[in-house]
C-alpha cells in the first residue's frame, strides 16, 4: 500500500504569523475567554481555564515564536490540542488564535523549508520553518512546549 502524499492540517492565524497543525491534535476551537493567571509562568503562558474538568494551560505562540508584545497580543479563539506526551495532568493544552482555524488538505509538494529562515530554526518553539503557498507557516515544536508546561500544571 502506497503512503498517501497528504495530510489534512488546520492553519492557525496567531498574533504575527500563521502556525500549521495536523488535524489529529486539535480537539475542540472555542471563543476566547480570559485566562486565569499561572503565577511563575513564562510571557508566553498566558494562563489556564478550567476546560473538561481539567486545568489546561494557554499558550500565545504569537508571543513564543513571533515575539509580539503581551499588550498586542489580541486573540479571538482558544485551539485545544491533544498533548503529545503521557503526563495525566497535561492531556491538552490551549494555543490562542486570532480567527477560526483553516483546513486544508496539505499535499507534500505545496510546503517546503523557507530558506530565508532556516538560520532561525533554532527560536524557541520553533520546530522548523516553511512556506505554504508561498506564505510562511511555522511548525510547532510542541514537545518543548510540553516540557515548560508540565511543571506549571503540577503546581496547580
Amino acid at each position: 500500500m502506497e503512503a498517501s502524499s497528504n495530510l489534512r492540517c488546520l492553519l492557525v492565524a496567531v498574533q504575527g504569523g500563521q502556525v500549521i497543525l495536523p488535524n489529529s491534535l486539535v480537539v475542540e476551537v472555542l471563543p476566547f475567554a480570559t485566562p486565569l493567571q499561572i503565577e511563575g509562568a513564562p510571557h508566553w503562558v498566558v494562563g489556564a481555564m478550567l476546560w473538561r474538568n481539567l486545568t489546561t494551560p494557554l499558550v500565545s505562540l504569537g508571543r513564543l515564536v513571533f515575539r509580539v508584545a503581551p499588550e498586542a497580543d489580541l486573540n479571538s479563539r482558544i485551539i485545544f490540542v491533544n498533548a503529545l506526551g503521557s503526563d495525566s495532568r497535561l492531556p491538552h493544552f490551549g494555543i490562542l488564535g486570532t480567527s477560526v482555524p483553516r483546513p486544508i488538505d496539505l499535499q507534500r509538494q505545496e510546503i517546503r523549508l523557507d530558506p530565508d529562515v532556516v538560520t532561525e530554526s533554532s527560536r524557541p518553539g520553533v520546530l522548523s520553518w516553511a512556506r505554504y503557498q508561498d506564505q510562511p507557516v511555522v511548525v510547532p515544536d510542541l514537545d518543548a512546549i510540553e516540557a515548560v508546561l508540565q511543571p506549571l500544571v503540577r503546581r496547580t
